[in-house]
């Protein structure tokens, strides 16, 4: 079996009281959240902010919080793989338009409304997770 980390971003931002996420639609049409390997020498928190910007060329973000980590398994030329994403919520300006890394297969990247992104998100097993921690998270600030 072999053993895998990633690391990624979920952004959001804020207009009046509608909070937005920004998802990219990768290269099997699912729409999903910025994330990659770790490279050598990088912390989890540096593997996000390069993630975010390769694939949908956002900067200047601010981490907000840790997420729990996802894991799951899945098959890659018929090998078994153990998969450990770490996620960040992070801040993003909604007037920053993402730009979508077509050479890497990203065929779109787009803010959605909150509810939206949870009707649109793929991987639903894994990514409803996600959601739920930032949902819970946006709540507990709003009280």
């Amino acid at each position: 079996m072999t053993i895998q980390v990633s690391v990624g971003g979920v952004i959001i931002a804020q207009k009046n009281s509608t909070f937005y996420i920004l998802l990219l639609r990768d290269k099997s049409k699912n729409w999903t959240f910025p994330k990659g390997l770790l490279e050598k020498g990088e912390d989890y928190a540096t593997t996000a902010l390069r993630e975010i910007q390769e694939e949908v060329g956002l900067t200047k973000l601010k981490l907000i919080k840790e997420l729990s980590p996802i894991k799951y398994f899945y098959r890659w030329e018929g090998k078994l793989v153990h998969k450990t994403v770490f996620y960040f919520l992070c801040q993003g300006d909604l007037l920053k338009k993402p730009k979508p890394q077509r050479a890497e297969g990203i065929m779109d990247a787009r803010w959605f409304e909150f509810d939206k992104a949870k009707e649109l998100i793929g991987y639903k097993k894994t990514n409803s997770q996600v959601l739920q921690q930032v949902q819970k998270y946006l709540t507990s600030k709003a009280d």
